[in-house]
């Protein structure tokens, strides 16, 4: 037991200390804690693995969403060359009809 009292310089001095105990230091464990401290062990190995499972999902969905980003490029990428082959398919399908001599 520890006795503390404030000064009135507002330092906390120990009045009275027992080292001694009159109660058992351990607990014992009864066979409904026993359970208990079996359930409270599962709760916390679930939350440990759900944790990393939220890890990997977070790391999945990153790496998803770069994937995604680099298909919505290359597919920007496509369409401009497709658009460049258009133009220039029409620019020589207009040449093609002009006379020889125009050309």
């Amino acid at each position: 037991m520890i006795l503390l009292k404030r000064e009135k310089n507002g330092i906390w001095v120990v009045r009275k200390f027992v080292s001694e105990h009159n109660h058992p230091l351990g607990i014992e464990l009864q066979k409904g804690h026993r359970i208990l401290d079996d359930k409270d062990k599962k709760i916390q190995e679930l939350t440990a693995e759900l944790r990393v499972k939220k890890r990997l999902s977070a790391a999945y969905r990153e790496q998803l969403l770069a994937v995604l980003k680099d298909v919505e490029e290359h597919n920007g990428n496509v369409s401009n060359k497709v658009k460049l082959v258009y133009e220039n398919l029409r620019k020589l399908e207009s040449k093609m009809q002009q006379p020889l001599c125009h050309r």
